[in-house]
């Protein structure tokens, strides 16, 4: 697609066709693009739990999921959670994986490790949590752009019941809390409302104001 048409392709899709499972490189793409995502001090505070359209887990979840449709018509759902709390072991672990990708010798990253740790412990628990479910929602845009691009439909997910959600997969006990879903699967344009409807957004002069 050209530049930016893929963006104009996609739309939150409410019905998608059953039966019609992504192929595993499909899969693979947003999950790379997704593990690509630029997050804050580059800590990636989230875990992401993926469910194929054989999960055992998708008609339980469906009243949790509030009965949305898609619950059950996606090919996948992409459960994005984030963690609870950041540790100083987090942190001297991605100091470690940042020396051996970069060849770096480990000791030239102690202003950065103590940098880190004394931004989390100015945080109280609930800012740093906060904090982490911001960057699911990073990680949310760039998957939905580029499955766009590679002409997957997705539906990010809203409107389920947290506290239930976390309590099913029991997040809480694993350290992370859900944020948002991802939806994807290929649109059923006879049954989906939205399919041909022309897309509305504000025009840029009304969207933005330079200063």
């Amino acid at each position: 697609m050209e530049s930016l048409q893929h963006l104009k392709w996609r739309y939150a899709v409410k019905r998608y066709k059953p039966n019609t499972p992504l192929t595993t490189d499909n899969v693979k793409l947003i999950l790379e693009s997704i593990r690509l995502t630029p997050t804050s001090l580059g800590l990636q505070s989230f875990k992401v739990w993926v469910m194929g359209p054989d999960s055992e887990h998708r008609e339980a979840m469906k009243s949790i999921l509030n009965n949305q449709p898609q619950s059950i018509e996606a090919s996948h759902l992409f459960i994005f959670a984030a963690q609870i709390n950041i540790s100083e072991e987090d942190v001297k672990l991605h100091a470690e994986r940042m020396a051996t990708e970069r060849k770096q010798d480990i000791r030239e990253l102690d202003k950065f490790v103590q940098g880190v740790n004394g931004f989390l412990k100015n945080q109280s628990e609930e800012e740093r949590l906060m904090w982490s479910h911001k960057q699911t929602y990073i990680a949310l845009g760039f998957a939905m752009a580029e499955a766009a691009r590679a002409g997957i439909d997705t539906t990010p997910m809203e409107g389920f019941r947290n506290n239930d959600l976390d309590a099913y997969l029991k997040l809480n006990e694993k350290g992370f809390a859900s944020s948002v879903i991802l939806a994807a699967g290929q649109r059923d344009s006879d049954n989906d409302f939205l399919a041909n409807l022309p897309k509305v957004r504000k025009s840029q002069d009304i969207m933005f104001e330079f200063i």
